[in-house]
């Protein structure tokens, strides 16, 4: 039996002969005879392009889904209590909000309800500057968070378009995972 040493430092030299003779072959050939180029050249521009492509994409799947559940509107049968707004001014907003793509106007309007009773709210996605001087027939459906909901009496009710709005949020979901995955994955890389 040879002692530990002696086996060690044999081991030790096998192990440099391979290394020395694999940095002497050439490099590795494809099937058209050119050398295989390494990958990850242009890894990083490639990487920031497509964590800004979902970004983008994301952000424009969100905005169309909470356009869509804007634009389906609201039901009037629904309302707690019914009155007559008059605007009287209004406030363009657009073309990129918290309310999804396109324009929408916020306008203060002076309420009197069936009951005799009068408020005064300033109301978003309802009446447009065009309703100034004319009376609009309102509902009432109670207060999100501080503002009041109202729905006219003449605005279209579309469910089905904010069923679309839900799927087209859901689907959001998709690329904002890949890029919270490809971001932990490239954090955890440079560790």
């Amino acid at each position: 039996m040879q002692p530990p040493d002696d086996r060690i430092a044999k081991r030790l030299e096998e192990i440099r002969a391979r290394e020395a003779a694999a940095d002497a072959e050439p490099a590795p050939a494809d099937d058209l005879g050119s050398a295989v180029v390494d990958r990850r050249k242009g890894g990083a521009l490639r990487s920031t392009v497509f964590v800004i492509v979902l970004i983008v994409a994301a952000a424009g799947l969100f905005g169309l889904a909470v356009t869509l559940t804007r634009l389906a509107g609201d039901d009037f049968g629904d309302a707690e209590r019914y009155g007559r707004a008059d605007v009287t001014s209004c406030v363009r907003h657009g073309p990129i909000t918290n309310k999804g793509f396109g324009y929408w106007e916020s306008c203060a309007a002076t309420i009197t309800w069936d009951g005799g009773d009068t408020d005064r709210a300033t109301v978003d996605a309802v009446f447009t500057s065009g309703d100034i001087g004319s009376p609009v027939r309102v509902g009432d459906l109670g207060t999100y968070r501080t503002t009041r909901e109202l729905v006219r009496e003449d605005a279209a009710y579309r469910p089905w378009l904010a069923w679309i709005g839900y799927a087209v949020g859901f689907l959001a979901f998709v690329p904002t995972l890949v890029l919270v995955l490809t971001v932990r994955e490239a954090l955890r890389r440079k560790r």
